[in-house]
Formats: C-alpha cells, structure tokens, sequence
C-alpha cells in the first residue's frame, strides 16, 4: 500500500507543481476544454488546482487523513477524466494541462493529448480504486 501511496502522491506533487506560479497557462487549459464556465469559475480552479494537486499528494505521501484523501483523489482523476474524455470525444485540439511526459520520452508525448490523458486518467483512477480496497482490507484486519 505505500509504493501505491507513494507512486500517486508523487504523481499528484509533480502535477501541482508544474501549475504552480503558472495560473495564466493553467487558465488557458481549463478554457481550452470548451466547457462553459462563469470568468470567475475559471480563474479560482486555475488558482486553486496547484494547491488542490498538492495538498492531495502530500497527504498519500504522508498517509495523513487517508478516509478524506482517497475519495478527493478519485473525484479529481474523475474530473479531469470526464474532460478529457469529452475533449477527445470532441476533438479538441488541447493541451490537457497536465504533466508533460513527452519531456521523458517523446513517445510519451500521447499521454498529453485527449485520448492518451483520458486513458492515464482511468489507470490512475484504477489505482486509486486498489488503494480504497487495500485500505478496507486492512481496516477489516486490524
């Protein structure tokens, strides 16, 4: 459970951390998915999700309040999947606004584009749900 823990923090640490001092790109990629949102929606999600992203990744790191952190984290990954989903759907030629793995490799550039986030998204989203049973497993042992 704490390589899972960890291997998803720091997913959530490096996603925070690439919004952060950056609220005019993050802003853009949350117009860039075509949804209809009040201005003033837009800019608190574009000044809020860094911290959100992070707050989340410290807690699975830390295994702080774990009953509160599991949950947010798959309505998060729900979210952006929804999004990415509905870009694809759309063709949307967007940047997700999320990690930039084609830094790493440029054959991982696709996990960017709609299709790709959308599947990484769900992985993710399957990660979290084995983390949720590993932790009632545990909780229905001890």
């Amino acid at each position: 459970m704490l390589g899972l823990r960890l291997v998803l923090g720091g997913i959530f640490l490096l996603a925070g951390l690439s919004k952060l001092g950056a609220t005019m790109q993050t802003l853009a990629a949350v117009y860039s998915y075509q949804i209809v949102l009040p201005d003033w929606v837009a800019n608190g999600i574009a000044v809020s999700l860094p911290w959100v992203e992070l707050a989340i990744g410290a807690a699975l790191i830390s295994g702080l309040g774990m009953p509160v952190v599991v949950p947010a984290a798959a309505l998060v990954l729900g979210v952006f999947t929804v999004l990415t989903a509905q870009a694809w759907w759309r063709e949307l030629p967007i940047d997700c606004g999320c990690l930039d793995f084609g830094s790493l490799h440029p054959s991982l550039a696709v996990l960017s584009t709609p299709g790709g986030a959308t599947m990484r998204n769900l992985v993710l989203l399957g990660l979290v749900a084995v983390l949720a049973a590993l932790r009632r497993q545990a909780q229905r042992s001890a």
